[in-house]
């Protein structure tokens, strides 16, 4: 990583010993945030590599710093190339994408996430668009409604689910999320949520892997865009080192859920700067269009399993914060060796980085 500036070398040896931070010091290291495609370029064409360096404090990409967030349709290009799969009449999907609070800052990216993963669930995954629960904004009432108020309980997803004796289901969520102070517990926040009081209006995320576990789908597959810490503030104390103890996965993997999260213990989650939803969406989206399937991440079977899923997507993330941000983000998965969804064939090589 390269050094943040306005950190003395005790301060830099400090974040090696307890994180194991190594930092880099023969790269060329430049101020911008540059793409990862970008960055790429130069790299190869110079034979140097570069890094970008952040101040001691940095504003959060995409909020504080002025960026206007381009039109998520953009994220077609990452799989228009590759060949659809068809309609299955067996996949339902929960998307939420939660922007605008009541009390707390703007999710800036998340309408564009959930439109980039509607629209590649859609038009490219074969799910159909009246299996779709789309939630833009959703209060706490609306988790309740889909997902049942309490461990145990019933919503609107387990009828569907019900209906369909070989349902797959996959529930994404873009927007914030929070763990509480005792750090005893994570929780997705409704738009309604109140700031450091997740008990109240907060949906633990307890209760959406319990309720989850328990609708009889074949398989779940949940993606969450989010940041679980502690601060909604629009800025990062680089290098984005995990906060809290507390993980947003299950404390034990529960049969057959796939959980796949953003970041690590409150890191916060960054922007793709080439097309302006997050890191985490865009390579999940890139992955499942069939670049995890190929060498050296996947096995070119066909079938991208959530090993191979989670493996392209944590590398690539990881890389991106890296090289366009000169942070950490690290993706975490539960529940490893599930069957994902069946990859379309001849995935495009352009829209792979490294």
């Amino acid at each position: 990583m390269p050094a943040p500036s306005g950190l003395n070398q005790k301060q830099l040896d400090d974040l090696y010993g307890r994180y194991g931070v190594v930092w880099c010091r023969s790269c060329v290291q430049i101020g911008g945030h540059l793409s990862l495609k970008d960055v790429r370029r130069i790299e190869d064409a110079g034979n140097l590599e570069l890094c970008s360096t952040p101040p001691r404090q940095m504003p959060r990409p995409g909020s504080a710093n002025g960026n206007v967030v381009k039109s998520f349709s953009r994220i077609r290009e990452l799989y228009r190339a590759s060949p659809t799969l068809p309609e299955d009449e067996n996949a339902i999907a929960v998307i939420i994408g939660n922007t605008t609070y009541d009390n707390l800052p703007e999710a800036r990216t998340a309408r564009n996430d959930a439109g980039a993963m509607y629209f590649f669930l859609t038009e490219h995954m074969g799910v159909r668009q009246d299996q779709v629960i789309d939630l833009r904004n959703a209060a706490r009432a609306d988790l309740e409604r889909v997902f049942g108020p309490v461990p145990g309980s019933d919503g609107e997803l387990k009828r569907l689910v019900e209906a369909r004796p070989n349902a797959k289901v996959f529930v994404y969520y873009s927007g914030h999320g929070a763990v509480n102070a005792a750090q005893d517990e994570t929780y997705l926040l409704p738009v309604d949520a109140e700031p450091y009081r997740e008990e109240r209006r907060g949906y633990p995320l307890s209760t959406l892997y319990a309720n989850l576990a328990g609708l009889g789908a074949d398989q779940v597959v949940v993606m969450l865009e989010s940041s679980f810490g502690r601060d909604h503030g629009n800025y990062i104390l680089p290098p984005n080192i995990p906060e809290t103890k507390r993980s947003a996965l299950p404390e034990k993997a529960k049969a057959p859920l796939t959980v796949l999260v953003a970041a690590d213990r409150g890191q916060r989650a960054l922007i793709d700067t080439e097309y302006d939803v997050g890191l985490f969406t865009r390579y999940l989206i890139e992955g499942l269009a069939g670049d995890a399937d190929l060498a050296p991440v996947g096995n070119g079977d066909g079938d991208v399993d959530s090993a191979e899923l989670y493996a392209y997507t944590a590398a690539m993330v990881r890389l991106g914060a890296r090289k366009t941000f000169g942070l950490l983000q690290s993706p975490r998965l539960s529940g490893a060796g599930t069957a994902v969804l069946k990859a379309p064939k001849g995935a495009s090589k352009d829209s792979q980085q490294g």
